[in-house]
C-alpha cells in the first residue's frame, strides 16, 4: 500500500485516509543568473545553487467529518522529514506552506455483498515544499578512533556534523584540509556543523581554525575521502548527511 510519512507519522496510521495520488520525484532546477554581453554570442551563466521544488499528493478522506479533516490538517503542517513508500530509505526535508482546501465529491462505495452505494468523500491536495536534495531517512554515523577513510555514496558533496573528542590544542584533517581547535577540555566535545556554519560545545559557541569540512563525491580516481586524526584528538564521530540530487 502506498503511503506518505511526514514528521514521523504515516498516512497508513491515519484513520480512513487513503493516498489517491503519490508525489512524483523531481530533480531541483538550478538558480542561474544569465548575462548578455554586447559583442559576445550567447549568454554567460552564474550558478547560484539549486532551488526548492514542490511535490504534490492527493489524499482521500473516506469518512469525511470535521474531526477527521482536522487530524489531517494537523498532520500536513510544519517542517520535517518527508518519506515516500517507493523509496523508504530516503527522506526529503519538506515544509507544508500552502493552504489545504478540501473538496467534497460523490462516489461509489461497495458494501459487503458487492452492492454499490453512493457516498461522499473528501479530497485534498497537499503540496510539500522541498529542499533541493534527498537525504538518508536514518543518518549514517561513522566513528573514527584512528585515521581512516570514508566513501560518499551520494551524488553530491556532503556537509557533515562532526563531534570532536580530545583535549588541549587539537588538529585533524578531512580530505587533506586541516582543522585546528585550541584549548579543548577532555570530556567536552566540540561540534562542527558544516551545514549551518556553526561551531559549538554544550556551553555555546566556540571557534576553530580552517574551513568547514566537506566530504567530496566519490570518483573513479578518488573513491575515498581521507580522515586523519592529529594532535590531541581521541576520536571523531561524523554524521555525514549523505545526499542525492
Amino acid at each position: 500500500m502506498s503511503y506518505i510519512k511526514f514528521r514521523g507519522v504515516s498516512t497508513a496510521s491515519l484513520s480512513n485516509v487513503a493516498v489517491s495520488k503519490m508525489p512524483s520525484h523531481r530533480k531541483a532546477a538550478r538558480r542561474v543568473t544569465e548575462y548578455y554581453v554586447n559583442g559576445r554570442d550567447g549568454a554567460l551563466h552564474v550558478d547560484n545553487g539549486l532551488a526548492n521544488f514542490e511535490l504534490e499528493a492527493v489524499l482521500v478522506l473516506l469518512q469525511g467529518t470535521a474531526a477527521a479533516r482536522q487530524i489531517v490538517n494537523a498532520w500536513a503542517d510544519g517542517t520535517g522529514k518527508l518519506i515516500l513508500s517507493d523509496q523508504p530509505g530516503l527522506a526529503y526535508r519538506a515544509s507544508v506552506i500552502q493552504e489545504i482546501k478540501w473538496t467534497r465529491q460523490l462516489g461509489n462505495k461497495l458494501t459487503i455483498d458487492n452492492t454499490a452505494t453512493q457516498t461522499y468523500y473528501d479530497t485534498a491536495k497537499i503540496i510539500f515544499n522541498c529542499e533541493p536534495y534527498v537525504y538518508e531517512a536514518t543518518d549514517t554515523v561513522l566513528t573514527f578512533n584512528a585515521s581512516g577513510s570514508m566513501t560518499n555514496p551520494g551524488s553530491a558533496e556532503a556537509l557533515p556534523l562532526i563531534q570532536v573528542n580530545g583535549s588541549g590544542d587539537v588538529s585533524f584533517s578531512i580530505d587533506g584540509k586541516q582543522i585546528q581547535i585550541a584549548g579543548m577540555t577532555a570530556g567536552t566535545p566540540v561540534y562542527i556543523d558544516s551545514e549551518t556554519g556553526y561551531v559549538y560545545t554544550a556551553a555555546g559557541a566556540t571557534t576553530m581554525t580552517g574551513d568547514f569540512p566537506v566530504i567530496p563525491m566519490a570518483t573513479p580516481t578518488k573513491p575515498t575521502c581521507a580522515v586523519t586524526l592529529g594532535t590531541g584528538v581521541t576520536s571523531l564521530v561524523i554524521t555525514p548527511h549523505w545526499r542525492w540530487v
